[in-house]
């Protein structure tokens, strides 16, 4: 913006103008990085309601209801890894969830925090969903366009053949297209 002379600022103010010099300070502020993953609401960070244990490079969440010491162990499952080889996962490849006795996942907000390309609850009654919901156990459904699978505890299902039969079946129809 050009300058204008100092006698066209007097025909429009009455009192005395000071001109003051700039006080811009020499050095540029240096941007904080902030990676990818951290999701900003106005001036502040949102903080993550769920610890997700994994990489969960695929997308494949892995939501559970265990004490602290098993979840820990989980990916090193024996019969979760093979359950996750069957369907071409690594323990790499997926995310899991830890949930609190009588604490349910909130499919919205956990699709903020992470990706989501499908879900697998082993137990009833982890989801955050409404009462008449009617997904039954072992029948694939879908939440939007998220496929979703609830099946039994992982104990249960390893030591029922028809449990793992039933699982599997689930597990083809979203997976093995």
């Amino acid at each position: 913006m050009q300058e204008q002379p100092l006698d066209f600022y007097q025909q429009f103010f009455t009192e005395n103008l000071y001109l003051v010099p700039d006080q811009t300070p020499a050095t540029t502020p240096i941007p904080v990085p902030i990676s990818a993953a951290e999701e900003i609401n106005g001036d502040t960070v949102a903080a993550k309601t769920y610890r997700i244990l994994g990489e969960n490079r695929k997308g494949l969440l892995i939501v559970v209801s265990l004490p602290e010491s098993e979840f820990a162990q989980l990916p090193r499952h024996d019969f979760l890894t093979k359950v996750l080889t069957s369907i071409k996962h690594l323990p790499d490849d997926v995310g899991f969830v830890n949930l609190n006795p009588q604490e349910k996942l909130d499919i919205y907000q956990i699709s903020k925090e992470t990706t989501l390309n499908a879900l697998l609850a082993f137990g009833p009654g982890l989801l955050d969903m409404s009462s008449d919901s009617k997904i039954h156990l072992y029948k694939p459904a879908s939440i939007g366009k998220i496929p979703l699978l609830i099946a039994d505890v992982l104990t249960t299902i390893e030591n029922d053949v028809n449990k793992k039969k039933s699982l599997w079946v689930g597990l083809q129809s979203i997976f093995l297209k």
